[in-house]
């Protein structure tokens, strides 16, 4: 027992050097210390918010400083002499500053929290509501280091002379993996983390706002662990399933089956379309207005913005929905929304973005099935979600989602190649984010199709098809079936772009050459 706690030991003290910056800290560099400045009641930045001359009288009692600027959280890190540490502090609260030691403060971004954790009414029944997911095996308690501590690893190896920076995280408790960062992201109140377990390559995203608050996903061993905000001081990380994950598409109803039994394939399971039934369930289902000719009329010139192609996505969610998270818009929608640029980015199409124009919670009950809930986001007239319409205008979203509670299914488009009326998907929560479903979607709207082994069709496009690496991995638009349940990365199939060496596509299974022809398409839908 005591040679497995000096194991764990030994191993969480790696992680809070990696996690730290490793040379940073005073193990490596034992006459320099590291030191947190701030003026936590300031909105100011630390220097701006000291009085006059306070800044320099600081500095001269560092002696020599390396000074690193946060500028989210409105802190500095001063790397100091170990003796002159004490001056700096005794100035620095002269004048009104917080003064820490990195050190003492140092952890894993992710870490366990103790059992006894304080939690309200409302933390306790979104920890249970998390429980319920069909996917979920696990859930733990977890906390973040000060906002400083996160913003500064996150940042250190930005510049290009610095090594990638290393984030630690605790999946949970004693099981502590380490992500080397490949690209981080500064935006007005958020900084994108991006990078892989160090081991396997498993990809990992973490988004943190200046507000101290940060949420994200990472890969391992076959799950998938997402990261929630449950309010105040207290996150979560949810162990989630792959092989516990909806299927893709939900398959026919009896009744729709019954509706055409002459059927024989399933036209949702297999091309994930809805559009293919719109036939088959028109006596079910309340008639929509006829369409004008300029409303189906589908533009062939693409909304560039400094070169950029860009698709405003616009995402209603469900009361249901929204009950299984703190934030929704942070923890879900932005994420997603995240996960399908990084995947345009990793296929070489950088230029091509998904852009969230607006999210809401809407008023519709869920009810039926996926092909009900969203031709019932799409149809004008027929009683439900009508708000949709005018704020889709409102907003010019080119694409509109319905995230919804319902496991029956991952997600489910209108049509692949959708003109503009008919740009709708929904997507199951679960599966927006963490299986990049809400891109998935959005794909074959765009005119993305499966893998041939599930889709054999080959219009509108005889290359648009998704790719399965054998049992390896597979695309974004790929079954795990069709690879014994192997992993989907985030990756549009192309002959040219390499997976971990190998190529993530074919000639005929080339769907980032269907996005790079036809994204404009979609981008001047409104």
């Amino acid at each position: 027992m005591i040679y497995a706690r000096t194991i764990c030991a030994a191993l969480v003290l790696a992680c809070l050097l990696a996690f730290a910056g490793g040379a940073a800290l005073a193990q490596s560099e034992p006459d320099q210390v590291q030191l947190i400045l701030s003026r936590p009641q300031s909105k100011a930045s630390f220097r701006n918010s000291l009085p006059r001359g306070a800044y320099e009288a600081i500095k001269r009692r560092a002696g020599q400083a390396n000074v690193h600027v946060l500028p989210m959280s409105r802190t500095e890190i001063w790397s100091v002499p170990r003796a002159n540490a004490t001056a700096v502090r005794s100035e620095a609260v002269r004048y009104g500053a917080t003064v820490e030691l990195m050190a003492a403060t140092s952890g894993p971004a992710f870490k366990t929290a103790s059992a006894n954790v304080d939690m309200s009414e409302r933390q306790r029944l979104a920890f249970e509501q998390a429980k319920t997911s069909l996917a979920a095996v696990g859930i733990k308690a977890m906390t973040v280091p000060p906002p400083a501590m996160i913003e500064y690893a996150m940042t250190k190896g930005a510049s290009g002379s610095a090594p990638p920076s290393k984030m630690a995280i605790e999946l949970k408790e004693n099981e502590v993996v380490t992500i080397t960062g490949k690209s981080v992201d500064k935006r007005d109140n958020l900084y994108v983390f991006r990078g892989s377990v160090d081991g396997t390559e498993a990809p990992a995203t973490l988004m943190w706002w200046g507000d101290g608050k940060m949420v994200g996903t990472v890969q391992h061993a076959g799950h998938i662990y997402m990261f929630r905000h449950m309010g105040g001081t207290v996150y979560a990380s949810v162990e989630m399933s792959m092989e516990r994950m909806p299927q893709e598409h939900a398959p026919m109803s009896a009744r729709m089956r019954s509706a055409d039994p002459g059927l024989r394939d399933d036209p949702l399971v297999q091309q994930g379309e809805a559009g293919a039934l719109r036939k088959v369930t028109t006596g079910m289902r309340a008639p929509a207005p006829p369409r004008t000719g300029a409303e189906r009329r589908a533009p062939t010139k693409g909304a560039a913005v400094g070169g950029e192609i860009v698709i405003d996505v616009m995402v209603a969610y469900t009361k249901k929905t929204a009950a299984n998270y703190g934030d929704i818009k942070r923890e879900l929608v932005d994420l997603a929304i995240e996960e399908g640029n990084e995947a345009f980015r990793n296929s070489g199409l950088g230029h091509i973005k998904l852009r969230l124009v607006h999210a809401y919670q809407t008023g519709y009950a869920e009810e039926g099935e996926h092909f009900d809930h969203v031709w019932r986001l799409a149809d004008k007239g027929d009683g439900y979600m009508e708000e949709v319409h005018p704020l889709r205008d409102r907003h010019k979203a080119d694409v509109a989602i319905l995230i919804v509670d319902d496991p029956k299914g991952c997600g489910l488009a209108t049509r692949v190649y959708a003109d503009a009326d008919e740009a709708f998907a929904v997507v199951h929560h679960d599966c927006a984010a963490l299986t990049y479903s809400l891109a998935h979607e959005i794909g074959h709207i765009i005119g993305a199709r499966h893998e041939p082994n599930i889709d054999k069709s080959t219009t509108p496009f005889p290359y648009g098809h998704g790719y399965v690496n054998g049992t390896k991995w597979r695309d974004i638009m790929s079954y795990r079936e069709s690879c014994g349940g192997c992993a989907r990365v985030p990756v549009w199939s192309s002959p040219k772009v390499l997976i971990r060496g190998e190529p993530a596509g074919t000639p005929e299974q080339d769907n980032a050459r269907v996005i790079a022809e036809q994204a404009a398409r979609v981008a001047a839908f409104r």
